[in-house]
């Protein structure tokens, strides 16, 4: 009877570790389904900082590429300006810096945040922007835009107002806090309508290049980041006489009007 008692009760312990050990598979389970909906997010995110990347590194081919033809037609050396799409240089580009005012930056900051084709940009992003973006003025009936011109700027306004035409039909009139002008660096296409001042007018302007810039480093940033996440594995081996099973294990880290 003592022996019939043992093997119950080393029957009940194995029958708890086997309960136990369902459990743990379980909770791995989960884990992992959690991780593999984590990587399908980042891999989300990345492909979209892709096509961010993608436009503007096309750009710069085409660029190189009618630089070259140049330097075959003419017979003749040309040194291209250094561009500040280049990849492999992109960590090492000084953005411009112009000092403002905590009011002026918490005007623009606002502005970008008011915009439906900004306000999605990380802060980081926004914050960088609101640093390089530099003064302009601007005297009463001054043309800023001008509907059909290659545009490489976008304007937020600070003081003044401004009248907006499309075809010579009024559209709307802007004052401070506005962004204008964003198509044309998010789009690369031709100004879709004018801006004549109606007043004296304070701006702050920001070029193409150095947009696309702050949004490439911050996609290479994000790649890398997201390269260094997925090779983060470790091994987590699970052994017993009578089971036996490996599981990966993740380490995750902390986790309007347009022209």
């Amino acid at each position: 009877m003592g022996t019939l008692r043992d093997l119950q009760y080393a029957l009940q312990e194995k029958i708890e570790e086997l309960r136990q050990r369902d459990a743990l598979i379980d909770e791995l389970e989960l884990e992992l389904d959690q991780k593999d909906e984590l990587i399908q997010k980042l891999q989300t995110e990345l492909d979209k900082y892709r096509s961010v990347i993608r436009p503007a590194t096309q750009q710069v081919h085409k660029q190189k590429s009618v630089l070259q033809e140049q330097q075959r037609t003419k017979r003749q050396a040309i040194s291209a300006e250094p561009t500040a799409f280049d990849i492999q240089d992109l960590n090492h580009v000084t953005l411009p810096f112009y000092p403002k005012s905590p009011q002026s930056k918490e005007l623009i900051k606002e502005a970008i945040l008011d915009n439906d084709f900004m306000k999605n940009l990380e802060l980081s992003q926004i914050q960088e922007i609101v640093d390089c973006m530099y003064p302009v003025e601007y005297d009463k009936e001054s043309c800023i835009i001008k509907e059909g011109d290659v545009g490489s700027l976008v304007y937020v306004m600070e003081d003044g107002k401004v009248e907006v035409t499309k075809e010579g039909m009024k559209l709307c009139t802007m004052g401070p806090g506005k962004v204008f002008g964003e198509l044309a660096i998010l789009y690369n296409c031709t100004r879709t309508a004018t801006v004549q001042t109606l007043t004296n007018v304070k701006l702050w302007a920001i070029d193409r290049q150095c947009f696309q810039t702050i949004m490439m480093r911050t996609g290479l940033i994000k790649h890398a980041e997201y390269m260094e996440f997925l090779k983060r594995w470790a091994g987590y081996i699970i052994t017993d006489n009578s089971l036996s099973f490996a599981v990966c294990v993740v380490n995750l880290p902390g986790d309007g009007f347009c022209l």
